[in-house]
C-alpha cells in the first residue's frame, strides 16, 4: 500500500461533515484513501460534501441525518455505520455551534442548553455509541482507533472570550473529555487528541473575510501571523492524526491558531 493512501481499507466518520471543517476533512481523508461515514443535521450540505468527494474520489460514502445530542439518533446511526461498513478507524467529533455572542451569565438558559447539548453532549453520544466496536477491531493493530475532537482556541486558558461565554465553556470541557478518553482508552489501543482552530474562514463567518477582520478590530485581537486560517489547514492537521506517524500521540490539544491565543492582546 502506498503511503499516501494509508487509509485504504478505514473508514472516517465525521460529524458536522455538511460544511465547513468536516467537508474539508471528508475530502482530506478521501485523498488517503478512507471510506467515509458522513454526518449532518443538514441533508443539502451533506449532498454537496458527497458531491465534492466523488467529483474526485472513489470512497464509499454513507450519509447519515442525524442530531448528535440525540442519543437515540446517534445509536441509529451507528447501526446504520456497521450495516454498511466493518469498521470506523477515525471518529472526528466536528459537530458544533457557536450560540451567539452572550457573556456567561447573560446568556439564556436555552442558549446554554443547546451549546452543550451539542457541543460537549454530542460528542460524549457519539464517542459512547462507536468506541466498543473500535476496541475490537484486532485487525489495524497496533492502534485500533482514533478519535479527535474539534475543539476552540475559545476553549483554551489563554483563548477564553468573555463574548462567547457559553461556547467557550462547551469547548474547555470538550477538551476536558479528550484528556479523560484518552486516559480510559489508552489501554484498549485507541488514541484520543484534540484540535483547538483559532479564526478560521468557516460558515460561520459566513466565508466572509471583511466580517473576520471586522470581529477581530473590535476586540483587540491580534494574530501574529497576520492571516486568517483556512479550513484546509485544520483538515491537514487531523489527517496528521489519522496517521501512523500519530500513534505514540494521545490526550493533546493542538492549537491551531496563528499565534492568537499567545499575543500580548488578550482575547477580552
Amino acid at each position: 500500500m502506498s503511503e499516501d493512501k494509508f487509509l485504504k481499507g478505514k473508514v472516517a466518520l465525521i460529524t458536522g461533515a455538511g460544511s465547513g471543517f468536516g467537508q474539508k476533512m471528508a475530502i482530506a481523508y478521501a485523498v488517503k484513501g478512507a471510506d467515509l461515514v458522513l454526518n449532518d443535521i443538514n441533508e443539502d450540505g451533506l449532498e454537496e460534501t458527497r458531491n465534492l468527494v466523488l467529483e474526485q474520489y472513489n470512497s464509499k460514502i454513507l450519509l447519515v441525518k442525524a442530531d448528535v445530542s440525540n442519543s437515540k439518533e446517534v445509536e441509529e446511526m451507528a447501526k446504520k455505520t456497521f450495516e454498511t461498513f466493518d469498521n470506523v478507524f477515525v471518529l472526528v467529533n466536528n459537530a458544533g455551534i457557536d450560540g451567539g455572542l452572550y457573556t456567561a451569565l447573560k446568556a439564556k438558559e436555552s442558549v446554554y442548553d443547546k451549546v452543550f447539548a451539542v457541543n460537549v453532549k454530542g460528542p460524549l453520544n457519539v464517542t459512547k455509541a462507536f468506541f466498543r466496536n473500535m476496541k475490537r477491531q484486532k485487525q489495524f493493530q497496533p492502534i485500533a482507533g482514533k478519535i479527535i475532537n474539534i475543539a476552540s482556541v475559545a476553549g483554551t486558558p489563554n483563548g477564553h472570550n468573555p463574548m462567547l461565554g457559553i461556547y467557550s465553556a462547551s469547548k474547555a470541557a470538550l477538551i476536558a473529555f479528550t484528556k479523560l478518553w484518552a486516559l480510559e482508552l489508552g489501554k484498549s489501543n485507541i488514541t484520543v487528541n484534540a484540535i483547538s482552530p483559532g479564526v478560521f474562514l468557516t460558515p460561520i463567518y459566513n466565508n466572509d473575510p471583511k466580517l473576520i477582520r471586522q470581529f477581530l478590530e473590535t476586540r483587540n485581537v491580534k494574530i501574529p501571523i497576520d492571516r486568517i486560517g483556512e479550513a484546509e489547514w485544520v483538515a491537514d492537521l487531523a489527517v496528521f492524526l489519522a496517521s501512523s506517524t500519530a500513534d505514540y500521540i494521545t490526550g493533546q490539544n493542538f492549537i491551531i491558531d496563528g499565534g492568537m491565543s499567545i499575543s500580548v492582546n488578550k482575547l477580552n
